[in-house]
């Protein structure tokens, strides 16, 4: 093992999947320096974690990667709804979700839609994009220790092909090593929940004649349910690749290795109903269902994020869509603070905010997993199939914490029923309208700067945030909403800004660069300059 030379860095992200390169990609977009490693030479190969939801897919439009992501997903872009067949040739079928958006227009709500996109597909492309925002990404290369204290954290890495060990000196560490973090266990921390729900094998194949069993309908996965071919089938092109989540037991003595390809494809042929349609079994790799959620997202200086900080079954899409906005909450806190905007204590702010979220999203999914009566999933677990709402857990999930002034004290993480309206605390509304002659979505502002949006009748607004903006060294954009000249932002006819966002045409919203509503302000005030810089002083824990 050959040492070299110590190197210092903002951020060490030890991680490169979904979540890893994510943080990445918001990092880099916010122009933080970051090293990335990965133990594995390269990125995912199997088919997995498909599904991004409408929240994930705002994220990757406004850092600019979702006409590149919806590239990657060609294949699956017809594809929609969640199928129960007793065989794919069979008499038995009904639609258990037939309309993943229920039927919503999904454009009065959100800039973006539902993708799916399958992890092998999305992390090349996550992996690109990463390295052109100035990403330092080492796969092959693994953290073999790390200490830290009062000044950042050291750490061991190793380049897996050369052998070459460096030291790495980081202000703070993001550990999105998966679930069975290594990070997580090194530090101590504890997991919360159920546990284990159940266990798959995931086998990818090849066969021509399937989609012939299958013809028209093109969803995002089938349950069959004849014991002899039951499982998860998830089409990978539609055409000749194909997914097949097993039941695997291993607590009854089943191991890996009694999948063989000759049972997969008795298997396979059970669940078309044909007996000798072609099958090519071209992997297999075993995975995990579980609902556990991290004691703690934060030690010192080193976070959790993703699989590292919570597990749920895969029903939803939960999962990955978590991590991905555990990072983007993250991200934009440790800029803040890396530059001197916010205090050390906005960081507690991500295990205030994040952690309740995966809590109830948790719950959600085994709801969904129950209603979907997922394969391997238990008798009595099934028997609860109150089905979560995929497109509330997806937009309407709440934040209670110092980062946000006046939110609801007592309500629901996630409310029972779709509802948005600009509460502190919730994601900011999404509304078409018209900047400098092109058409956007107020979610497109949200990124890089806090941002106050004001009616025609609250110019002071935009003066106090100017003025905040210089007095504490924080970027701050302010723009006016409404119709005809000295407007910043011009709505569609008949669109009601301050309605959308609970306010008046006076008041003001206050949005932070994570696109969640921080303050808000029903009328103008005498003092706007000073309530507004005290608002900004507060969410920024510099109070």
């Amino acid at each position: 093992m050959n040492a070299q030379a110590a190197e210092s860095v903002p951020v060490l992200i030890v991680g490169g999947s979904l979540v890893g390169l994510s943080t990445s990609v918001f990092l880099g977009r916010l122009g933080v320096e970051h090293i990335l490693v990965e133990r594995h030479a390269r990125t995912s190969t199997h088919p997995r974690g498909r599904g991004n939801n409408v929240r994930t897919m705002e994220l990757f439009r406004t850092a600019g990667l979702e006409a590149h992501i919806r590239e990657a997903a060609y294949a699956l872009a017809g594809n929609d709804g969640v199928l129960q067949v007793n065989t794919l040739t069979g008499d038995q079928r009904r639609w258990i979700i037939k309309d993943i958006s229920a039927g919503m227009d999904v454009s009065e709500d959100s800039s973006s839609d539902w993708c799916l996109c399958s992890q092998n597909d999305l992390e090349p492309v996550l992996l690109d994009y990463a390295r052109r925002q100035g990403g330092d990404i080492r796969f092959g290369t693994e953290m073999l220790s790390f200490s830290q204290g009062p000044e950042g954290v050291r750490a061991e890495i190793l380049d897996r092909e050369t052998g070459e060990a460096r030291t790495v000196n980081a202000d703070f560490l993001v550990a999105a090593d998966g679930p069975r973090s290594s990070v997580r266990k090194r530090l101590g921390i504890g997991q919360s929940g159920p546990g284990a729900l159940f266990h798959n094998v995931s086998v990818t194949f090849r066969s021509k004649a399937l989609k012939d069993c299958i013809g028209e309908k093109r969803f995002v996965v089938c349950y069959v349910t004849d014991p002899e071919g039951e499982g998860a089938l998830l089409p990978v092109d539609n055409e000749e690749r194909w997914v097949i989540h097993v039941p695997w037991f291993p607590d009854g003595g089943e191991s890996l290795e009694d999948f063989s390809n000759d049972r997969l494809t008795a298997h396979i042929r059970a669940a078309a109903g044909v007996p000798d349609i072609d099958v090519e079994i071209t992997g297999k790799a075993p995975w995990h269902a579980a609902n556990l959620v991290a004691d703690s997202y934060r030690e010192g200086r080193i976070f959790l994020a993703g699989d590292s900080a919570h597990e749920m079954p895969p029903t939803g899409a939960f999962g990955s869509n978590t991590g991905i906005q555990d990072a983007h909450n993250l991200a934009w806190k440790l800029a803040a603070v890396h530059r001197g905007w916010a205090g050390t204590a906005l960081l507690d702010t991500y295990e205030d905010e994040r952690r309740p979220v995966a809590v109830e999203t948790s719950a959600r999914a085994c709801l969904q997993a129950a209603e979907e009566q997922h394969p391997g999933l238990s008798p009595a677990a099934r028997r609860n199939n109150d089905p979560a709402d995929l497109m509330t857990v997806a937009l309407c999930y709440r934040y209670a914490s110092p980062a946000v002034l006046g939110a609801p004290p007592d309500g629901p993480v996630v409310p029972e029923t779709f509802q948005l309206g600009g509460v502190p605390g919730s994601r900011a509304p999404h509304m078409w309208v018209m900047r400098e002659g092109r058409r956007i979505s107020t979610i497109d502002l949200y990124e890089r700067s806090f941002v106050v949006l004001a009616g025609s009748r609250g110019r002071v607004w935009r003066n106090a945030a100017l003025r905040a903006s210089e007095t504490l060294g924080v970027p701050v954009d302010a723009y006016l909403v409404g119709q005809g000249p000295g407007h910043d932002l011009v709505p569609e006819p008949d669109a009601d800004w301050a309605r959308l966002h609970g306010t008046a045409e006076d008041g003001a919203v206050l949005v932070r660069p994570d696109g969640f509503v921080a303050w808000r302000a029903d009328a103008a005030v005498p003092d706007a300059d000073r309530v507004l810089t005290e608002a900004l002083q507060t969410v920024l824990c510099r109070a």
